[in-house]
């Protein structure tokens, strides 16, 4: 892997704090590297399972609204379980989005 090829991998892994989907699907369609491609397309999985998530948590938070009929203290539960347990995630994806950005800044 060139130079070039591994700063561009590091950025897609890093823009996670500042251009989560933009960047990733950039360097994936304009470079012609395979490996470049292969960490863009990881980078950018790995921004949109956060994403996911909220999505899974706001459909739970509605339902859970809908479906308990106990004054809400349940789906109160539940709601801080899923925001702790997106919280987790988040932090474990930012986590590794950064070691995996430098990994590529060491290859390069």
């Amino acid at each position: 892997m060139t130079r070039n090829n591994a700063l561009i991998s590091a950025i897609c892994y890093f823009s996670v704090f500042f251009a989560p989907l933009i960047l990733p699907i950039a360097a994936y369609f304009i470079t012609d590297d395979q490996e470049t491609k292969k960490h863009a397309m990881r980078s950018l999985i790995s921004h949109i399972i956060p994403f996911i998530s909220v999505v899974i948590l706001a459909a739970g938070a509605i339902s859970g609204s809908l479906i308990f009929n106990d004054g809400g203290y349940l789906a109160v539960i539940f709601m801080v379980g899923g925001f702790v347990f997106f919280g987790i995630i988040s932090l474990i994806i930012v986590v590794w989005n950064v070691v995996q950005g430098i990994k590529m800044l060491t290859q390069a």
